[in-house]
């Protein structure tokens, strides 16, 4: 059993909260590290596990094998550092993005080289079943080769969201709905259709007051001469609309649904392959999804062997990263971005 710490509680806490609490047979949370202790926290949610204010005390007190970081993103590669640098722990699972900069992501890496030190981040989409399905017939040419492919992330995050916390909507902290809520669909288009090449991007900031864009459209070049649309935006009215992904191949199309990627809309190919579509379909609450729960099965299926390659490293996590950051230089510069830093990740 793998003793596990958590540090942060915002928005997501409670999601990996119950992914860990629901596989008690393989994690035991033993501490989580809360600075405003407990703004988020009741002890009937957390059932005697300790709370710190301090996460330097939380990890000397409870010795963890998995440490869990759900702070701002642009402090996760910070406490990621820190704790490895004063305690040499091994494992660490990190919420999307892994953080906010290519250029810390790097250092990061160099610095972990050498440590044989497992990073985990977080893409919880990946196990939706409908994205499960789309891979797998990708995978097999069931589609033939893809040539374009289209993401679409229209959600809704009002001025009330970004006042919660003085970070929210900051560059250097949070980004935009590129690098926070879009980050899931780009990853998608990455892992669905592979690396991109260069990139064109407009975005601007409408109806609320942050630093960071909430409107962005990029069309991007793939590695593999294919072509991608991306759509995002937090300004969509009057809730959360559509997180949706189509690829398009030479022998058919495919089509991922819903406000979270959560179904399976559209299958069509030459091959009349015939798909049950409500198979592929998940009932889901917000645009969190459950695909938490089956990411920890994945992390622990790594670390006893069961899986021998990390799908969720820092090399994966950096791409999606570079393609924002690509994206944003080109709707500020209003010139194509070439992306050319992922040989920099080994």
């Amino acid at each position: 059993m793998y003793r596990v710490v958590i540090i942060g509680t915002g928005r997501i806490f409670q999601k990996h909260f119950q992914s860990i609490k629901s596989l008690k047979k393989r994690f035991k949370i033993v501490g989580v590290f809360d600075k405003k202790l407990s703004r988020n926290l009741k002890s009937s949610i957390l059932c005697g596990v300790p709370i710190y204010n301090n996460y330097d005390d939380l990890i000397r007190d409870t010795k963890p094998d998995i440490v869990t970081i759900l702070v701002e993103s642009g402090n996760h590669l910070k406490v990621c550092k820190d704790i490895i640098k004063k305690h040499n722990t091994k494992n660490f699972i990190i919420e999307k993005p892994l953080d906010v900069s290519t250029k810390k992501i790097i250092n990061f890496n160099n610095f972990i080289k050498h440590k044989k030190v497992n990073i985990f981040t977080v893409k919880q989409n990946r196990f939706n079943k409908a994205v499960i399905k789309a891979k797998d017939m990708i995978d097999k040419n069931l589609i033939g080769s893809i040539f374009m492919i289209s993401a679409s992330c229209k959600w809704r995050r009002e001025q009330s969201y970004y006042n919660q916390d003085s970070w929210r909507g900051k560059r250097n902290f949070d980004g935009g709905v590129l690098m926070n809520q879009a980050i899931h669909h780009i990853d998608l288009l990455i892992y669905l259709a592979g690396e991109v090449d260069s990139v064109v991007g407009y975005g601007d900031t409408r109806f609320i007051n942050i630093q960071s864009e909430n409107i962005a459209v990029a069309a991007m070049r793939f590695k593999n001469k294919s072509v991608g649309i991306l759509e995002a935006t937090t300004a969509t009215s009057p809730k959360d609309y559509e997180g949706s992904v189509t690829i398009m191949g030479s022998k058919g199309t495919i089509k991922i649904g819903g406000f979270a990627s959560n179904k399976l809309d559209f299958v069509s190919n030459v091959y009349k392959t015939k798909i049950n579509l409500r198979k592929y379909n998940s009932k889901i609450g917000n645009v969190y999804g459950h695909g938490h729960l089956e990411f920890y099965k994945y992390v622990n299926s790594f670390l006893i062997g069961k899986v021998k390659k990390n799908k969720f490293d820092v090399r994966q996590a950096f791409k999606s990263v570079e393609l924002v950051e690509c994206i944003v230089k080109s709707f500020k510069s209003k010139n194509k971005i070439k992306l050319e830093c992922l040989s920099s990740i080994s």
